[in-house]
């Protein structure tokens, strides 16, 4: 099970055993970490103890909560009590100084942590010291006052920084006392049991101010580990659903990239942060660039989409439907209008497309052929004979997908994301394309990264499924802006070749 009690791993460790003994300590799967097949009383007595595994996870990730909330709280009353130090003109005037230490204090709340790793003072100087200097300016915005003169504000920083520095190096020997006694520590899979995983399983648990305290290995070797194999590469999702580990760290083993790749997405839907042991680390990667360094060891944090990042798109795509819709309006109209005499037949095109999750929804596009029956089988291409010529004109243009602006307001869609397909056609590719249905775990779009790079209609599908997966383990929401501007002169640009 996984889990700890007080600074000792709970997980089972396989029993040592000699070169003359011929039998395999049993290797357990991600079932038999909930599920004995040795009867009813194992199968209790290994659910009490997965209990009490996570019962013991739970107490320390509270333990590291309330030190991030005392950390948090030492900075406040650092900062709030400075100017009284310092004796500067403010201190006189409370709700200056309450206003001033609650903006410094949020301002640095992205320092206490990186991940699971507390950053020591001396790394922090440039970090603290930068958002610091802001503090005192968002403070004057915020109550429209100008009246802190240069020499208290020079004087304001001479105090505040150091004195949240040495807030910081106590915080910092506080956590790691806790994180020695085993408190605060999250328990980590390794992916790959080979030497570089044993190696590294190794230095995260002789470095616990990582906060990562591996717990079992995920690989298809059967060899003399100190820490269980608890499940082969391709059951990386059920075991993490099985034992809520929120800690994967992917070293090399037996299973190839591509198929890292593969499963590693195949968990996007847990609350787990995945690191990578890049390739050719011993070349020198810069710590800097790719994330941490554990004796040695570069841990590359692989990104992810949390709550704050969905919440962000979402709000990015109403407004800009609904400004788009605005300001489309007139246009809209001619359109429809266009459609409607052009041949008999609903203004509108409705189609079953898949979402997000898979789910189905209903696309609208402004209707660019006669009414028929096979759309949903039938792959359009440019020489359709169906398309009229007020379509032919829509498509070029793309003013047909003008509709699914209402797709988007209505939470169908995102302005910007991959394509969405007909079910037919996704379940054919699926079958046929690696990680297509990958391209699932973001709200379909209007126009997509694959779209702007010139794939789109009768493309390469390999080609735009890369570039999809791409952009969703990339995204950002300024990129989402840049795709919707770079679209703008794809609209009459040249669709690239298979």
């Amino acid at each position: 099970m996984l889990g700890f009690s007080g600074a000792e791993p709970s997980f089972p460790r396989p029993r040592a055993r000699t070169r003359g003994e011929g039998t395999a300590p049993p290797k357990a799967s991600a079932l038999s970490l909930v599920h004995s097949t040795n009867g009813a009383e194992q199968a209790l007595a290994d659910g009490e103890r997965l209990a009490e595994a996570r019962l013991s996870q739970r107490e320390r990730r509270v333990v590291g909560q309330f030190l991030h909330l005392a950390g948090v709280a030492l900075d406040f009353a650092v900062i709030a009590t400075v100017p009284y130090l310092a004796g500067m003109s403010i201190h006189s005037n409370k709700r200056v100084v309450l206003i001033y230490a609650l903006v410094a204090t949020v301002l640095l709340l992205p320092t206490h942590r990186r991940l699971r790793l507390v950053p020591r003072p001396s790394e922090q100087v440039t970090a603290v010291g930068m958002r610091i200097v802001l503090a005192p300016v968002f403070t004057s915005i915020l109550l429209y006052r100008g009246d802190l003169r240069f020499k208290e504000f020079v004087l304001l920083l001479a105090w505040t920084v150091p004195a949240v520095l040495a807030g910081r190096l106590l915080m910092f020997k506080v956590v790691h006392r806790a994180r020695v006694r085993g408190y605060d520590q999250e328990d980590t899979l390794i992916v790959g049991a080979g030497p570089v995983g044993v190696e590294v399983a190794r230095a995260l648990d002789a470095n616990p101010d990582f906060g990562l305290r591996p717990a079992g290995f995920v690989d298809r070797f059967d060899e003399f580990l100190t820490l269980p194999i608890v499940g082969s590469p391709e059951d990386l999702a059920t075991v993490l659903e099985e034992t809520g580990v929120r800690d994967v760290v992917i070293a090399f083993g037996s299973a190839g990239e591509r198929e890292i790749v593969e499963y590693v997405r195949d968990c996007a839907h847990l609350n787990v942060q995945f690191y990578a042991v890049p390739r050719f680390f011993e070349l020198g990667a810069q710590m800097r660039h790719v994330g941490y360094e554990v004796d040695g060891f570069a841990l590359m944090p692989l990104r992810r989409l949390n709550g704050h990042m969905w919440f962000a798109k979402r709000a990015f795509d109403v407004a800009a439907s609904m400004l788009l819709l605005l300001l489309t309006a007139p246009v809209f109209g001619v359109c429809a209008a266009a459609v409607k005499l052009s041949s008999p037949g609903p203004v509108f095109f409705r189609q079953v497309r898949i979402g997000r999750g898979g789910r189905p929804f209903e696309i609208l596009k402004f209707r660019s052929m006669r009414v028929n029956d096979d759309s949903a089988t039938q792959w359009s291409v440019d020489d359709d004979d169906r398309v009229t010529k007020v379509g032919a004109f829509m498509r070029k243009t793309h003013l047909d997908e003008l509709p699914q602006l209402v797709n988007v307001l209505r939470g169908d869609m995102a302005i910007v994301g991959p394509r969405p397909e007909r079910p037919y056609f996704v379940e054919q590719f699926s079958s046929e394309i690696d990680s297509y249905g990958h391209r699932h775990r973001m709200p379909v779009g209007i126009t997509g990264w694959a779209q702007v790079n010139g794939y789109w209609g009768d493309s390469s599908i390999e080609t735009r499924v890369r570039l999809d997966n791409r952009y969703i383990e990339n995204w950002t929401l300024w990129r989402d802006v840049v795709i919707g501007l770079r679209t703008i002169p794809t609209l009459l640009g040249k669709r690239r070749d298979h």
